[in-house]
Parts: structure tokens; C-alpha cells; sequence
């Protein structure tokens, strides 16, 4: 993972609305502008979602990556108990829009880690404009996530029950399939094969839901945030499949 901890050391960190976004720009002039999203309890530093950035700068694109409201990894975020799918949804596209005022001229595309799959599906759907999405580790819907859960056993229902109630709740309806069969992009879907959260049958469901699928990899050993070197090589063969 060499580069991760400088990764946002020359980042300019901006406001969209009352979101922090944190701006890293490739040496030269930007290919475009990438929209990377955090899951829940999420954060930009945490070593899946530096990442993906890094697998964009690496190829010219500006990433501009906030952080969204109530994740416990972000203390000045809000509080996590008040996490759900469809607020982290409607904090993401504010700052989609953010980013289309702020490089109109470019290409803009989505990428996005765990609840931030689900998010970026549900822009992207919204967006014709969108050149491509990236989901790395992406949960379909919060069936996909309680059934997961359940699995580990009940233990791990009660702690996100008590973390997050409103979260816990939506996962009964939160449903990102209806978008992910109206995006027109490119798409790819990077995962680890070991992932408890989202099983690998979920997230190629995920990737077959959209009309345009590009690249599915799943990463042998890895789990839920998958890093490191291997990672990297695999963001990089998706990146080049969806013409990044």
C-alpha cells in the first residue's frame, strides 16, 4: 500500500453544501473528475477508498471524495446513529451536483465503496452524462446486508440494530436494482472473494443488474475492504475496461 498514508497530502479540502470533499488532482490537466463515495462508518483514508484514488490518479483523473454525514470514522460527521441508506443517497448526489457546477467541461464519473455502491448506482441512474461506475464491495440492497448479517448470527444484527436503528429499519426496503437496470455507463465491480458483508453471488447480482457491465473481479483472499497491490492491479485492468 505505499502511497496511501501521503495520498492526501496536497488535497484541497472544499465544501459542497455543508459536506467536506477532499480534492486530490493528477500532475497535469485532468482526464475528468471522479466522484469516490464511502460506505457506512466510512472515510476517504481508510485504506480501500485511498485506493481507488489512487488507481484514478495514476490514470489523470481529479478524485474528489467527501465526507458524508454520520460515519463513526468521521467524528465532525454527525452522529452514526443517525446513518440511513437513503440520506447517505441524498448527500452523495449533493455533492454530485457540487462537482458538475464546479468541472462542467470534463467527463464525471462515479465510483464507490460498500453503501457507497449502493449510492453511486442510484446517481448514476439519474445521470446520463455519467462516463462510468466503479463499485468495489457493492451491496444491491439492504436485504443483501441483513442476510449477511444473519448469517454471522445475532450478534451481529444487534450491533447494527443498536449502532444504527434508522439504517437497520431501511434494510427491510433500501433497493438499488431499479437504478442499476437504468444505467446506460460502462460499469465494473471489483470485490474479495472472502467478503462476509457482501457475498460474491450479491455482488455479481449487482454487476448483472446493469445493462452495461463492463468487468467483474473478485480478489482471492480479500473480504470486505479489499488493498494492497493485488487490489491495485485489479482496479487498474477494471479502469482500463471501462475506458478510463
Amino acid at each position: 500500500m505505499t502511497g496511501l498514508p501521503k495520498l492526501w497530502t496536497d488535497a484541497a479540502q472544499r465544501m459542497a453544501a455543508s459536506v467536506p470533499v477532499i480534492v486530490a488532482t493528477p500532475q497535469g490537466t485532468p482526464r475528468g473528475t471522479v466522484l469516490l463515495v464511502h460506505g457506512r462508518n466510512g472515510a476517504p483514508a481508510q485504506p480501500q477508498i485511498a485506493e481507488i484514488a489512487l488507481a484514478y490518479l495514476a490514470r489523470g483523473w481529479r478524485v474528489a471524495a467527501p465526507e458524508l454525514p454520520h460515519s463513526a470514522a468521521l467524528p465532525d460527521s454527525g452522529p452514526p446513529d443517525q446513518l440511513t441508506f437513503t440520506g447517505h443517497v441524498r448527500a452523495a448526489t449533493g455533492v454530485w451536483d457540487w462537482v458538475a457546477q464546479q468541472w462542467p467541461d470534463t467527463p464525471r464519473a462515479l465510483a464507490g465503496h460498500s453503501l457507497g455502491g449502493f449510492a453511486v448506482a442510484h446517481l448514476a441512474a439519474a445521470s446520463d452524462d455519467t462516463h462510468h461506475v466503479l463499485a468495489m464491495s457493492p451491496p444491491m440492497s439492504g436485504q443483501v446486508l441483513k442476510r449477511a448479517r444473519e448469517a454471522m448470527g445475532p450478534a451481529a444484527i444487534d450491533e447494527v440494530r443498536r449502532e444504527s436503528p434508522a439504517y437497520f429499519a431501511e434494510m427491510q426496503t433500501a433497493d438499488a436494482e431499479p437504478a442499476l437496470n437504468l444505467i446506460a455507463a460502462p460499469l465494473a465491480v471489483v470485490t474479495g472473494s472472502e467478503d462476509g458483508l457482501i457475498p460474491l453471488k450479491d455482488a455479481r447480482a449487482y454487476f448483472m443488474a446493469a445493462q452495461n457491465g463492463r468487468f467483474f473481479g473478485a480478489l482471492p483472499g480479500e473480504h470486505h475492504c479489499p488493498a494492497g497491490a493485488p487490489c491495485a492491479g485489479m482496479l487498474n485492468a477494471a479502469l482500463t475496461a471501462l475506458g478510463a
